[in-house]
C-alpha cells in the first residue's frame, strides 16, 4: 500500500509540473481555452474544485524548489506539499526562501495539520497584519444553501467563516465527538442531532402541524375540557383539527421541550367507529405540514402530542375555521429551571449533552397517566427523547435519590437485532 501511495505522489508531481508549464507559458489560453482550469475541466474531465486546487499547487510548487525535489522523489507526501503550498500562497518570493526551509524541517517531525498551523503563524510573522485581510475574505466567503430533500427534510451545503466554525466545532467535539455506551449512531447522525439540539436552544421558531382530532392519542387520565368549546366530535360541517405550535412547547424554541401538552380526549363512539375494534375508522390519518405540505406518520402525530402546545381548530369542508380553542400542558418556567438545577446532563447514563440544552421529558408519559410534576420531570436530548419514545424496551429506569431518575441503555432485543444481508 505505501509503494502505491509513493506511486500516486510521484504522478501527482509529475502532472503538476506539466500544469505549472502550460499555466506559465499560456498555452492553454492560445488553444482557446479561458484559462488553464477551463483546460483542465474540458480537457482532462477534472472539476472546477480540483482544477483549482492543481493549479495552485503547480503556481507554488514553481517557487519550493527543495518541496518540489522530494516531492518528485517521493519523500514528500501530497498532504504535507498542499500544506506548505497553502501556508506559502500569500508570501512574496523572498519571504518563500525565509519560510520553505523551516517548513520542511517541520515536515519530518510533524503532520500535515500541524504544518498547516504552523504556516499560518509563520505568515503572520513574516506578513504582520494580513491575518486581518484573510479573515475578511473568510468571512465574505460564507454562504448557507438548503434545499427540501427527498423525504420532506433539509439538506445542503454551507461555508463557515473561522469564528463560527470554531464555535460550531467545539459544539461537535463537546456533545457529538462522545459516544455513550450503547449509542450506534455515526458520527455524521450525532453531528445532526447535536446540531438540532442547538436549534432548539438558540432559535425561536413556529412549527404548525394540522391534526385530525381522531389521531391524537386517548386522554382519559386527564379530562380537562377546553375553556371556550368542550367539542371533540366532528363539527356540523367538517373535522376538528388541531394545530400544535411546536415553538411554544420548545420544539425548536430557545428552551427545548417544556413538558407534554396534552391532547384533546379522542373522539368517542358514533359514526365512522369500527363495529369490531370500537376505534374510528380515521383514527391512523397523518397529520400535514402546512409550511412544506408534507404529511407527518401517526407515530409521530403522537410523539409531537406529548411534547407540544395545542391548539384546537374547528374547520368546515372549505377549510374555513369555525371555532378555536386553547389548552396547554408544559412544564414552567420555574420547573425547567429546577429540573436544570437538579441534573447536569442528559438523564440517560453516558450522554454528554447538558440539561441546558435538553428537552424537558416526562418519566411516566403524560398520554399514559403521568403528571407534569418536577418528581415526574427530567431531562432528554432530541435523541434519546426520540428513541426511548419510540423503543421504551430499549431503556431501564433507576431511581437516583429520592425523585429524580436515570436511564440506561441496555440494547435491542434478540429478536430486533437486524439479519445480515444474504450473500450475492
Amino acid at each position: 500500500m505505501e509503494d502505491l501511495v509513493v506511486a500516486r505522489d510521484r504522478l501527482v508531481s509529475a502532472i503538476a509540473a506539466r500544469v505549472g508549464r502550460v499555466h506559465a507559458t499560456g498555452e492553454a489560453r492560445a488553444q482557446g481555452h479561458a484559462s488553464t482550469k477551463t483546460w483542465l475541466r474540458s480537457a482532462c474531465g477534472m472539476s472546477m474544485p480540483g482544477a483549482g486546487r492543481l493549479v495552485g499547487l503547480a503556481v507554488e510548487l514553481a517557487r519550493l524548489d527543495g518541496v518540489r525535489a522530494r516531492f518528485a522523489s517521493g519523500t514528500l507526501g501530497e498532504g504535507m506539499v498542499s500544506a506548505i503550498c497553502a501556508a506559502t500562497a500569500h508570501l512574496n518570493d523572498e519571504q518563500v526562501g525565509l519560510a520553505e526551509p523551516i517548513l520542511l524541517g517541520l515536515a519530518d517531525e510533524a503532520s500535515p495539520a500541524e504544518v498547516a498551523k504552523a504556516g499560518r503563524y509563520l505568515r503572520e510573522v513574516l506578513t504582520p497584519g494580513g491575518t486581518a485581510g484573510e479573515a475578511e475574505a473568510d468571512h465574505a466567503s460564507r454562504f448557507l444553501v438548503v434545499r427540501e430533500s427527498a423525504w420532506g427534510g433539509m439538506e445542503g451545503e454551507f461555508r463557515l467563516p473561522r469564528e463560527a466554525a470554531a464555535r460550531l466545532k467545539s459544539l461537535l467535539d463537546s456533545y457529538a465527538k462522545p459516544r455513550a455506551e450503547g449509542d450506534d449512531r455515526p458520527l455524521r447522525v450525532r453531528n445532526a442531532d447535536a446540531f438540532i439540539a442547538l436549534l432548539e436552544q438558540q432559535i425561536t421558531t413556529e412549527l404548525l402541524v394540522l391534526v385530525n382530532a381522531a389521531s391524537l392519542p386517548d386522554d382519559l387520565a386527564h379530562p380537562a375540557p377546553d375553556s371556550r368549546n368542550t367539542q371533540t366530535e366532528p363539527g356540523p360541517a367538517g373535522p376538528t383539527r388541531h394545530l400544535e405550535p411546536a415553538g411554544a412547547a420548545g420544539f425548536v424554541g430557545p428552551g427545548g421541550h417544556e413538558g407534554d401538552a396534552g391532547p384533546e380526549v379522542g373522539a368517542g363512539a358514533g359514526d365512522g367507529v369500527c363495529g369490531t375494534c370500537g376505534q374510528r375508522a380515521d383514527r391512523g390519518l397523518p397529520a400535514m405540514l402546512p409550511g412544506t405540505g408534507q404529511l407527518l406518520p401517526v407515530g409521530d402525530v403522537h410523539r409531537l402530542a406529548r411534547t407540544s402546545a395545542l391548539v384546537r381548530i374547528v374547520m368546515d369542508a372549505q377549510g374555513q375555521v369555525l371555532d378555536m380553542g386553547r389548552r396547554v400542558r408544559l412544564a414552567t418556567a420555574a420547573q425547567r429551571r429546577a429540573v436544570i438545577a437538579r441534573y447536569a446532563t442528559c438523564w440517560v447514563q453516558g450522554c454528554p449533552l447538558p440539561a441546558t440544552m435538553c428537552q424537558i421529558d416526562h418519566a411516566d408519559g403524560w398520554a399514559h397517566g403521568g403528571p407534569t410534576d418536577l418528581t415526574n420531570l427530567g431531562p432528554a436530548c432530541q435523541f434519546h427523547n426520540r428513541d426511548r419514545y419510540r423503543h421504551p424496551d430499549r431503556y431501564q429506569r433507576h431511581r437516583t435519590g429520592k425523585d429524580r431518575w436515570t436511564y440506561t441503555y441496555i440494547g435491542r432485543h434478540p429478536s430486533q437485532q437486524p439479519r445480515p444481508h444474504p450473500r450475492t
